[in-house]
């Protein structure tokens, strides 16, 4: 008899979906019958590209998240308006979302952080998971105060269904201080990629006398396009890769999408020789297991930074860049002097198979 998922992932950004890939494909590995039905408002090319496996879609947005003027800034206003669009119409929110669900009859709902499909399948009783290095309730009192009722009832609406989840898996680093009253820390969640530094050289079509590093320059999902491009540019010493075209030409302003767009994002990372990003968990935990150095700045806002910041300290080649430096393009120093430290031993990183043993133990 099959094992039917329904894997409901936040419409912010794409790292959330990348914690749930080494999961699902864990358990599809151990579970042959595996039945997957995403739901969530990623592109089904995404979807399709990482995760390798059979799926189906109910392609509806579940919740906000927080919307972003670009990666380092979140739009406030815009936020808020989506929140009320939520919680004024909660009670129908709901009832469609627990029809959604009961018609395609899952035995577990599996949530990466959506707090409406775990809150519909406790009202179905059907087990649910959440994986949550964070939670959405965290990140709303980070960014609204309390003390205003319309925050309040937002804050109060996401906590009440957060807590109806049968089991919380938290990632390490994962903030600790969440809703979820049942819950387990577990290993850091990572699809480690392959290592291909001469393969992806080549793709990029590099002369092979060039030995300058490659540098990945990402800020997550949403493109950073108010990067300091000239002082990029000018830096001759590095290659900078992008997920975008730059808005001037330069030979070392690189758009690796367009060159080598066939590559997986994690094999990329696994293949370069240093990161420039924010410290979200995703780019964190991938710089730590494939020992790169990261230069990168906080927004001071995003509530995980606190988590995740001392843990790049601890295991880690990464150093803060203040944001006038970050602004600037003021980065060589930084990353010369990390290159120039050996990479530390990597914690334990089998998360998804910790992952998978509580999930087929609540599920019997």
């Amino acid at each position: 008899m099959a094992l039917r998922v329904w894997c409901a992932v936040t419409a912010h950004g794409f790292g959330h979906f990348s914690q749930l890939v080494p999961v699902l494909r864990e358990l599809s590995r151990r579970r042959s019958d595996l039945e997957l039905r995403i739901a969530g408002s990623l592109p089904p090319e995404v979807i399709t590209r990482n995760l390798g496996l059979a799926f189906t879609q109910d392609p509806l947005a579940r919740d906000v998240g927080l919307v972003q003027r670009d990666p380092l800034t979140a739009d406030l206003p815009a936020t808020a308006l989506a929140l009320d669009r939520i919680h004024d119409d909660w009670p129908a929110l709901l009832r469609a979302e627990r029809a959604a669900i009961a018609a395609w009859r899952p035995d577990l709902v599996l949530a990466d952080i959506p707090y409406l499909p775990l809150a519909a399948a406790a009202d179905l009783g059907i087990p649910s998971v959440a994986v949550a290095s964070l939670s959405w309730d965290l990140v709303l009192a980070a960014y609204f105060p309390m003390a205003v009722p319309r925050h309040r009832r937002w804050w109060e609406e996401m906590r009440a269904a957060y807590a109806q989840t049968s089991l919380a898996l938290l990632p390490t680093p994962a903030l600790l201080d969440g809703p979820f009253p049942r819950h387990v820390i577990i290993p850091p969640l990572i699809e480690a990629g392959q290592p291909m530094a001469m393969h992806l050289r080549h793709d990029l079509h590099l002369s092979a006398h060039d030995a300058r590093p490659l540098i990945l320059v990402s800020l997550g999902g949403i493109p950073g396009t108010d990067l300091p491009f000239a002082a990029m540019a000018d830096d001759p010493d590095w290659l900078w890769l992008l997920d975008f075209d730059p808005p001037l030409s330069a030979p070392n302003l690189i758009n690796w999408q367009r060159i080598a767009g066939n590559w997986l994002f994690r094999d990329l990372i696994a293949s370069v020789d240093a990161v420039v990003g924010k410290p979200g968990y995703g780019m964190s935990v991938e710089v730590v297991a494939h020992g790169l150095p990261f230069v990168y700045v906080r927004r001071y806002t995003f509530p995980d930074e606190e988590a995740i910041c001392p843990w790049l300290d601890r295991h880690g080649r990464a150093r803060e860049v203040t944001m006038a430096t970050f602004r600037q393009g003021v980065w060589g120093d930084a990353l010369r002097q990390l290159m120039a430290r050996p990479p530390p031993e990597p914690p334990p990183l089998d998360g998804a198979r910790v992952a998978v043993d509580h999930i087929l133990a609540l599920l019997g």
